[in-house]
């Protein structure tokens, strides 16, 4: 059975979930990993707030933790540090709410070419995300690593099979998959992906950047005809959230779906 949710970088709720009880979908709320700053000031308000909104909400919930200039395999120790900080308060966050998957960017700079730099960073990621892993086994949260720039899928595939943890699995982006990768096919991704692959954000893109457009937008060079009865044969039906800035948008996506 198809799981759907709808994803929501806004403070405010109400409109998403009210949206997604109607539809009967999750809910993956992004504000805690748009909005930086927020970490450092009153976002225990802005979590209560939160909870409140949630109460009696029966989606499945999902978090998207920080991004902006995180490193979790730099090379310097402080960066790193900060990097751990922020992502302990969105798997904490995570927890609170009751979300079951909180979602990380792995960071990958593709366009580094020296040959030790894969070699290096991989390394240093399964240090990070092993220890990380412990802690959201604690809490019972998965933490779900989306690709961004990533040019194929064995660069995350390899830190989530040598941490092979159960609370560290995989979050597809299809749309990145589509305009970052070394021309891999999609079904490449969701092959070398499958056992650990829990979430996936779908969106379309007219091929220059991340514009999170409906699934069937005009110029789309995703053709989620292919695409969508690929993730549908998984063994394990990962949680797919339609991430797209305009609920307009989302409920043309829904109709595309037969919903």
């Amino acid at each position: 059975m198809r799981r759907l949710a709808i994803a929501t970088y806004q403070r405010d709720l109400t409109r998403h979930i009210a949206f997604a009880r109607k539809y009967r979908l999750g809910l993956e709320i992004q504000v805690y990993g748009y909005e930086p700053d927020l970490l450092d000031g009153d976002w225990r308000t802005l979590l209560a707030q939160h909870k409140a909104q949630l109460r009696g909400f029966e989606g499945e919930l999902a978090c998207h933790g920080a991004f902006y200039d995180m490193n979790s395999a730099s090379v310097d120790s402080r960066i790193v540090a900060l990097t751990r900080q922020r992502y302990h308060q969105n798997i904490q966050i995570a927890a609170e709410l009751g979300a079951r998957h909180v979602v990380f960017h792995a960071n990958f700079l593709h366009v580094i070419r020296h040959p030790h730099y894969l070699q290096d960073w991989t390394r240093r990621q399964v240090g990070f995300w092993g220890e990380l892993a412990e802690e959201a086994g604690e809490l019972d949260v998965v933490i779900a690593l989306e690709n961004m720039w990533e040019p194929d899928p064995d660069v995350i595939a390899r830190v989530l099979d040598q941490v092979d943890s159960p609370h560290l699995a995989a979050c597809l982006d299809v749309g990145h998959a589509h305009l970052y990768s070394d021309s891999i096919p999609i079904e490449v991704w969701i092959e070398r992906l499958t056992d650990r692959l829990v979430h996936c954000h779908i969106n379309n893109n007219q091929g220059e950047y991340d514009e999170h457009l409906p699934l069937d937008a005009e110029g789309g060079i995703v053709d989620y005809q292919a695409v969508l009865p690929l993730l549908d044969n998984l063994p394990h039906s990962p949680l797919l959230c339609l991430e797209m800035d305009d609920l307009a948008y989302v409920e043309r996506s829904l109709r595309y779906l037969g919903l």
